[in-house]
């Protein structure tokens, strides 16, 4: 494994995730979400629109060329650039080793986002840069953060279940879809598409889950563990 990931401080949750590609099912589509990548610690500008660190690009990259051979990648990103460059950095490194991937773009599941008004609420409360996204999580899925703000969790986690799976129809079995989020973002969908709660010390830099959905449930490898979940109710059916 490169460098970049393995002197990373935060570095160890990503490799295990990569280690944990290795038990996928390689006859059924897999999906993956994870956090963006190193990104500089100061807000710039007052969107709070942060860019990827040279070192969060280089370990991004080196991601990618540690993703099997044998999947067809699909890599799609949120609003901000930092997941944007993170993705374009795991393409470069899996075409870098021969493989094949496609830049999908931007994801839009938050119908209710004032991204100004969020940080100075983020912000008000002091709780970075120490676990301030394990704060912001327990929050968020507590209905303590203004809905004029962000839109509840629940519909959120909802509305990128129907977008994880209309994009996973017609997929090939050896299709691997990767949305790169962020750390508030997969807590929320690892909370309510498999009732795990926020892991505390929030996530890390390209850490997140792997899922492949199954006839009777789905099956998740996060946190160093596979386990088989029973889909929520109100999981969108396939077309």
């Amino acid at each position: 494994m490169g460098s970049r990931l393995e002197s990373a401080q935060w570095g160890k949750p990503a490799l295990q995730l990569l280690s944990q590609c290795d038990e996928l099912d390689p006859q059924r589509p897999a999906v993956m979400h994870v956090r963006h990548t190193e990104r500089f610690d100061s807000f710039k500008g007052s969107d709070g629109r942060m860019a990827s660190t040279s070192r969060g690009r280089e370990a991004a990259a080196e991601f990618g060329e540690a993703l099997s051979l044998r999947r067809r990648y699909r890599l799609y990103h949120t609003y901000l650039d930092r997941t944007r460059e993170t993705v374009e950095e795991m393409q470069r490194g899996i075409v870098k080793v021969g493989g094949g991937a496609e830049l999908c773009g931007e994801v839009r599941p938050l119908k209710t986002l004032d991204l100004e008004a969020f940080q100075r609420w983020i912000q008000s409360r002091g709780w970075f840069p120490e676990d301030g996204g394990y704060h912001a999580t327990c929050h968020w899925i507590a209905g303590l953060i203004p809905e004029t703000i962000r839109e509840p969790s629940m519909s959120f986690a909802r509305a990128m279940a129907d977008i994880t799976v209309n994009n996973l129809l017609d997929a090939q079995s050896n299709a691997f879809h990767v949305y790169v989020s962020h750390d508030t973002w997969v807590q929320a969908l690892i909370f309510h598409w498999f009732g795990v709660p926020p892991h505390p010390g929030g996530l890390r830099f390209l850490d997140g889950f792997l899922m492949q959905p199954l006839d009777g449930g789905l099956r998740a490898w996060l946190r160093g563990r596979c386990e088989v979940y029973d889909y929520p109710p109100w999981w969108p059916k396939p077309a």
